[in-house]
């Protein structure tokens, strides 16, 4: 089979890819309906929002 450019970069990108985190493994606890209540609010995707904004929604 004969690769072109394109997808010989997406096999190495896909080699690279770290694996997913499950949610028993994450540290922090996130205010999940709150942050996506703000996301609503401003009209922009969860993942749209800056990195500061996605921290007031961290619970301690």
């Amino acid at each position: 089979m004969i690769m072109n450019g394109q997808m010989k970069r997406y096999k190495e990108s896909l080699e690279n890819t770290p694996e997913p985190i499950s949610l028993n493994q994450i540290q922090k606890k996130v205010d999940l309906r709150g942050i996506m209540s703000y996301a609503k609010e401003r009209g922009v995707h969860v993942a749209q929002l800056s990195e500061q904004e996605k921290r007031q929604f961290i619970i301690q």
